[in-house]
């Protein structure tokens, strides 16, 4: 089996590189000496923390502070469904713990099991018995191990959090001396494995580390753990948010759970009355405050990755929604949700302008409203979570959604991040972006793409201007116009070069469609719209993901043929 993963890697990594000449670039260059390497970092140790000085041998004397004190569960009979991302699951009591074996074919459904991510997402209607017995097995089959996925950084810091929150409402699962105990490893174990990768490449996932030790540091009243968990968390938001309070990471969807867990952190900080509470009280805010300038008429569009942690649903609070009843943060205490209710009603919007500075664009006339994502360098971020989408765009007319983003519906699945099924232009099935790479610097980057795209505001619309087409031979800039009337939207879109290319112009929908007289007919809503260019469009399904591993159908509309470079097209979308 090792021999058939080396293969198998090996050929991956081979294709990866004949398919993409800035990786050949890079390689050649760095084998030339020519360009330079990251700073050399120590794994696990942010430089404002340095390495571990919480080891086996303090001496921790860990109590649990929660709400609810004494708990009394009673034995499990028959069957429960529980849903995971990807996949519903029935448990029989007489084996609880084959949520743990069984095959999933996405990873991230096993790593939902193991983080008890389904507990809250239940909300009010969950059978604590249930989880009192799952638990129990959890315990006896990997409380001691400490190794493997189960182990994970993110994994222990969610499965810890998720379970003492359930702790607050029902009291600690189990043996409740065994539990508190195993909650202080938790954070044994994450703060000895910190997700730190130099300044390169650290994600969102280190903060969540912060989280989870702040979390049980103040639920266990283990203080070197709960402040080294909100020194992370303090910063890390100089890293993840941009100057506008918004994720650098390219994901509309993770911006919202970010924005939660610092919610989450803050509130944690406040009850414990750590110093660093007001600070991340102001991370939270501007977090909060990003948030409206992300939303259209008819809802968030799910740009970039959905993360398989909450469905969008569950964090609907935070965009102005309604949500279900399970939904966060219902089922937390009182207190808990009045403050999270009064820190959302107080935050002013942040201004488009400033969102724009991060890459955010949201515009619009008359009842058309757009959101388009350009990465400020031209680059998809690193690390991030963001699509090979540059050019595309959500838009609205009122509350229907008529060009949507598809989003993403499992990790184990690329198609999605393609520029082929997201509504933007390909030349040559090339998309106007580059692939983005870890070990790459800043350097390297500005050599590739000499000149950022611009997102211009004219009377009547905007126009984006990108170069990212450059490396295709004989092709030049590329520009898109949207231009907004009462009843219609012309996108223009222009390419210079010279040369025969296969210019493609999708459009992603989740409405009905239909073709008519070489026009697509859209409906939804009891509203129809027209949608042509100079060529007749073909259409095929794809999937509109709106959580992890859930969607509805859709629709992919192209216009496409062969072009003489420069090339000058026109799609109009008209309401009937």
């Amino acid at each position: 089996m090792p021999q058939i993963n080396f293969i198998s890697n090996l050929k991956r990594k081979t294709q990866r590189l004949l398919r993409d000449p800035v990786l050949r670039r890079w390689i050649v260059r760095r084998a030339l000496r020519l360009e330079k390497a990251h700073p050399r970092y120590t794994a696990g140790a942010p430089p404002y923390l340095g390495a571990p000085n919480i080891s086996d041998s303090d001496h921790l004397k860990p109590i649990w502070l929660g709400r609810k004190i004494g708990a009394q569960f009673l034995p499990i009979d028959g069957k429960i469904t529980i849903d995971l991302p990807g996949a519903t699951v029935d448990i029989s009591s007489e084996d609880p713990g084959a949520i743990f074996s069984r095959n999933y074919s996405d990873l991230e459904t096993l790593l939902a099991a193991h983080r008890f991510a389904w507990v809250p997402l239940a909300g009010a209607g969950i059978n604590a018995n249930w989880v009192n017995a799952i638990w129990q097995e959890w315990i006896k089959r990997f409380g001691n191990e400490q190794s493997g996925w189960p182990w994970h950084p993110y994994t222990a810091a969610e499965r810890a959090i998720n379970i003492i929150d359930f702790a607050d409402r029902f009291g600690l699962p189990g043996n409740a001396e065994e539990t508190v105990e195993s909650l202080a490893a938790h954070a044994q174990k994450i703060r000895n494995d910190l997700e730190y990768f130099g300044d390169h490449y650290t994600s969102n996932h280190l903060s969540n580390n912060g989280r989870g030790l702040l979390r049980i540091g103040v639920a266990l009243g283990l203080d070197k753990f709960s402040n080294v968990g909100a020194e992370i968390l303090t910063a890390e938001a100089n890293r993840i948010f941009g100057p506008s309070g918004l994720l650098r990471e390219g994901s509309s969807h993770y911006h919202l759970l970010v924005t939660k867990n610092y919610i989450d952190a803050w509130l944690a900080a406040d009850r414990a009355k750590l110093s660093q509470s007001h600070l991340l009280g102001n991370i939270a805010e501007r977090a909060v405050a990003a948030i409206p300038g992300l939303c259209l008429p008819g809802g968030i569009p799910l740009i970039g990755d959905i993360s398989p942690d909450a469905p969008p649903n569950y964090l609907a609070i935070l965009n102005g929604r309604e949500g279900e009843s399970t939904a966060w943060p219902s089922v937390m205490h009182h207190d808990y949700r009045e403050k999270v209710s009064h820190l959302i009603a107080r935050v002013e919007p942040t201004p488009l302008e400033k969102l724009a500075v991060d890459g955010w664009h949201r515009f619009g006339k008359y009842d058309w409203q757009a959101l388009t994502f350009i990465p400020p360098d031209g680059w998809p971020p690193m690390p991030g979570h963001g699509h090979q989408d540059l050019s595309s765009f959500e838009l609205h007319d009122g509350k229907s959604a008529v060009i949507v983003d598809p989003g993403r519906g499992s990790y184990s699945d690329p198609f999605y991040t393609h520029a082929a099924v997201h509504s933007g232009l390909t030349i040559d099935d090339i998309a106007p972006v580059h692939v983005n790479h870890p070990n790459y610097v800043d350097a390297f980057r500005r050599r590739v793409i000499k000149n950022k795209p611009e997102l211009e505001r004219t009377a009547s619309g905007c126009i984006l201007s990108c170069y990212g087409f450059l490396r295709i031979r004989g092709v030049g800039k590329f520009q898109r116009q949207w231009r907004f009337k009462d009843r219609e939207i012309e996108i223009l879109d222009t390419v210079g070069g010279r040369g025969i290319h296969q210019i493609s112009r999708r459009y992603i929908t989740a409405t009905s469609v239909n073709i008519e007289n070489d026009c697509a007919l859209l409906s939804a809503g009891g509203r129809q719209w027209r949608l042509k260019a100079e060529v007749p469009p073909n259409v095929r399904s794809v999937v509109r993901w709106t959580a992890y591993g859930k969607g509805t159908p859709g629709k992919v509309i192209t216009f496409e043929r062969k072009e003489r470079l420069p090339f000058s097209g026109k799609t109009v979308l008209e309401r009937l």
